[in-house]
């Protein structure tokens, strides 16, 4: 059908496993006749943004895009409440020269500043912020606002460096908010949130003094030292996990450093290759958090080594990771959980695509 060489990117408006259709109309050319070169073209799409300023008090944008994210569908509305917390938080910030405690006073002062910037932006633009503050939302994003946590910042640093990655014009970038919260972990209970002077103490005034001693006894066995296995032991050391003498974090890889591995595994330096993965990782970790009870093997887990990861190795872990690719050593971990009845945080890739399941006996 040569009549559409001579065509600009005809738009595709459906496909199956062999045929498309093309959006145009093609009575007036000449039949089909077979095979032909079909090139598929991304036809550049122009996007626009705001300033900070201009999109920080109009979120929901003007233009006809919106600029707040719904990261999780089955909480539509949220972003729209943490933004209005953002604008209590940011003009207590400016005010006080500090971020607001978790107390009624700090509290008050922030919904009465949201309040105020929200009548005051009312009508400015043609469709702004015009929502219902919801008080436990609110109250939560104030009380945890001065708090940082090493998932929360790992999390959107991802999502930062996807962000960058997406520079290169290949993928749309987001636009341009997005709140994020995982008010669900808070404990159901009350807790003691009073600081101790550690350096837990943010993660403490979230989720209590209680959770911290427990994290601290913790014992758990990774498996694999790589990519995921960094980023983890990373986390076990700055969320205190196995940091007490009742705990221990065991990490076993039998593989050594290669230069290759240098640009994503980043606990690992070029003086590093040739050296055990796991013993690399471990002290690297044990740099981070001198607290941290860690023991590292070169043994590849399997039923060839059951002499080393024993019944009595396994039956005092209170939970597993799996952070390696080789599916064969990740079934028979899986195995030995169902065997022995421990939680699994199961990680990897999966072909082209990445793989996450947390497995909980009895529960998942």
């Amino acid at each position: 059908m040569t009549q559409i060489n001579d065509l600009a990117p005809v738009k595709i408006i459906s496909t199956t496993t062999f045929t498309f259709v093309l959006e145009l109309d093609s009575t007036s050319f000449s039949d089909y006749a077979r095979q032909g070169v079909v090139e598929n073209v991304k036809v550049p799409k122009k996007a626009a943004f705001h300033s900070w300023a201009e999109s920080f008090r109009n979120p929901v944008g003007s233009t006809a895009f919106g600029m707040l994210e719904t990261p999780d569908l089955a909480k539509f509305g949220r972003s729209e409440q943490l933004h209005a917390a953002l604008f209590g938080v940011h003009a207590f910030v400016t005010a006080n020269k500090r971020y607001p405690e978790d107390n009624a006073v700090d509290t008050k002062a922030c919904l009465d500043m949201a309040t105020a910037m929200m009548k005051e932006l009312q009508g400015e633009m043609e469709a702004n912020l015009n929502i219902e503050i919801e008080e436990p939302v609110f109250t939560k994003a104030v009380a945890y606002a001065g708090c940082s946590i090493s998932p929360m910042a790992a999390f959107f640093g991802g999502i930062m460096a996807q962000e960058i990655v997406k520079y290169t014009g290949k993928y749309s970038p987001m636009k341009q908010w997005l709140h994020f919260d995982i008010y669900e972990t808070l404990p159901r209970e009350e807790v003691n949130r009073a600081p101790t002077g550690s350096r837990y103490d943010d993660q403490i005034k979230i989720y209590g003094q209680e959770l911290q001693e427990k994290l601290g006894k913790v014992n758990v066995f990774m498996v694999g030292a790589g990519a995921l296995g960094c980023e983890l032991i990373k986390a076990f050391a700055l969320m205190g996990i196995g940091c007490s003498p009742a705990g221990k974090v065991h990490v076993t890889d039998n593989d050594n450093i290669e230069i290759s591995n240098l640009n994503r595994q980043f606990l690992f330096r070029k003086g590093h290759v040739g050296h055990s993965k796991s013993e690399t990782a471990c002290a690297t970790a044990k740099g981070m958090n001198s607290a941290l009870n860690v023991q590292d093997y070169m043994t590849r887990v399997g039923a060839d080594t059951e002499e080393v990861f024993n019944d009595q190795f396994w039956e005092k872990l209170d939970f597993v990771v799996n952070a390696v690719d080789n599916i064969h050593a990740r079934l028979y971990v899986d195995s030995r959980c169902v065997w022995y009845e421990k939680p699994l945080l199961e990680s990897g890739t999966l072909g082209t695509k990445a793989n996450s399941q947390m497995i909980v006996p009895h529960k998942t």
